[in-house]
């Protein structure tokens, strides 16, 4: 089992590994394109944005992430199943094209979208291709090709950032900057079709019904999950008085340094899903648990120093990365990166869930959750606008923790050790504490704050939470002869 959670480590270090650098160049992008743009435009190009990656997020969780569970099952892969995945996926993506064309004109007219309609359907252009991308990434996630992943993940990223780097010398606008998101889908899809190894000939729809046995509860439980953005900009934007528009834009540029590290740590979701299928597929409930455990002590261990980076001086950081036409957002900045790590949190529960096959259970508790989020949110905007929307987004998750925790207890009786939530509570705590009496800095004077991260390493390191063979965990290694991969 050690050497399966060792390849099991190894591919998440890849996978975070890779998605930091996708996430540095795709955020360098997105920088530029909030510098450009300005607040106002850039809360308009945010909300379409919005729109368009809740229908990508929910299909690529959808479909692929049951094509990933069934080809970690399978003992020798599926060629069936792949070419299903494929033609499914694809027009599942097809569907959501159609359907936002066909509802652009009243998406516009409801959030007050000048040309709206017309830039809504240009955003759709990228859901077909998008589909074709994600069923390729499940099937490379199905038999644990996390390099190639990670190749690809990196490959779409440039390709965005070399776009917009462009636009900059040869004018932007809202059209070519909702094009650029197609041209990084088929860079990253032109890198991942060579290694794929599906044999085209043979029949394509032979394992549908499987798939959507699987697919429609965990699409019932990521689609309400990913509606969060939207619904929470939409509502923003509908509530909120025409003065307050540039005040969205710098939310949503706030959210944009926030996710910086739960994308990143949510590829522990990538790898979760097949290593825990695939053990209990074995009836291997020891090493399920051990993925587990790691899985939720991989995530604190990071996200803790992640958050206290982004938090240390958030009002200088938002005016640093994007001009000072951005000031303001420093509070929502704070706010948001415990949000989306609270959003991270339970994407890791409920892919466990998944993997132990109670994708309805998930669902169930998502959907029941959507309308008093939705009230919630409501109640929020009115009585506190911008930070109000900002604080929502902190309490909606906490429904679905506390009960997926107790599902994960019942299923596994296991979560996160004691042991290494105590140390994690003291070294964080003291990483906190120890900052919080170092006298106020301002700009590059941040750099003092790396005197709570020494003290975060230290405290892990004597009290044995970090170890050497931590470390050699995720340091590659000459693969023993035979050796399956997890």
């Amino acid at each position: 089992m050690a050497t399966k959670a060792g390849t099991a480590a190894r591919g998440t270090a890849a996978l975070v590994f890779s998605r930091g650098c996708y996430f540095l160049l795709g955020y360098l992008a997105v920088v530029l394109l909030a510098r450009e743009f300005g607040p106002t435009a850039y809360g308009v190009y945010g909300v379409i944005m919005a729109i368009l990656v809740w229908l990508e997020e929910s299909g690529r969780y959808a479909i692929p992430s049951a094509t990933a569970k069934l080809l970690a099952e399978a003992p020798a892969g599926d060629a069936e199943i792949e070419r299903s995945a494929l033609a499914l996926n694809l027009g599942l993506h097809v569907f959501f094209m159609l359907l936002l064309w066909g509802l652009a004109p009243w998406l516009a007219s409801w959030l007050a979208i000048e040309r709206g309609a017309w830039l809504i359907r240009l955003a759709a252009i990228d859901l077909p291709l998008f589909g074709l991308y994600t069923a390729v990434q499940a099937i490379h996630q199905g038999h644990s090709h996390f390099g190639r992943l990670g190749v690809s993940q990196v490959a779409y990223a440039f390709t965005k950032c070399a776009a917009v780097l462009l636009l900059m010398l040869v004018g932007i606008s809202l059209e070519k900057a909702l094009l650029i998101n197609v041209a990084s889908t088929v860079v990253g899809l032109a890198l991942l079709l060579p290694g794929i190894g599906v044999q085209w000939t043979g029949r394509w729809c032979s394992r549908v019904t499987p798939l959507v046995a699987v697919a429609v509860p965990i699409g019932l439980y990521y689609f309400p999950l990913m509606l969060r953005s939207s619904l929470l900009l939409g509502t923003l934007k509908i509530l909120s008085p025409a003065s307050e528009e540039a005040m969205i834009g710098i939310l949503m540029a706030a959210l944009n340094i926030a996710r910086v590290p739960a994308f990143a740590l949510a590829t522990v979701i990538v790898v979760i899903l097949p290593s825990i299928s695939r053990a209990l597929a074995r009836d291997d409930l020891a090493a399920a648990r051990h993925y587990l455990n790691q899985a939720l002590r991989f995530f604190l261990m990071v996200f803790l120093p992640a958050c206290f980076v982004l938090t240390a001086e958030p009002e200088w950081l938002m005016q640093f990365m994007y001009s000072k036409n951005f000031s303001g957002g420093g509070l929502l900045l704070s706010i948001l990166v415990v949000s989306e790590g609270l959003y991270t949190m339970q994407a890791i529960m409920g892919s466990t869930l998944h993997a132990a096959g109670e994708m309805r259970k998930t669902a169930v508790v998502i959907i029941l959750a959507l309308l008093p989020s939705l009230i919630v949110m409501v109640l929020f905007i009115q009585i506190g606008g911008v930070v109000g929307a900002a604080l929502s987004s902190v309490v909606t998750p906490l429904f679905g923790i506390s009960v997926f925790s107790v599902a994960i207890w019942r299923r596994f009786a296991t979560l996160l050790q004691l042991r290494t939530l105590v140390n994690l509570a003291l070294a964080g705590g003291l990483m906190f504490g120890i900052d919080a009496l170092l006298p106020e800095t301002k700009g590059w004077g941040m750099l003092l704050h790396g005197l709570g991260l020494g003290v975060y390493l230290a405290v892990l390191i004597v009290r044995g939470e970090i170890t050497w063979q931590d470390i050699a965990a995720i340091l590659p290694s000459p693969r023993a002869q035979g050796q399956p991969t997890v």
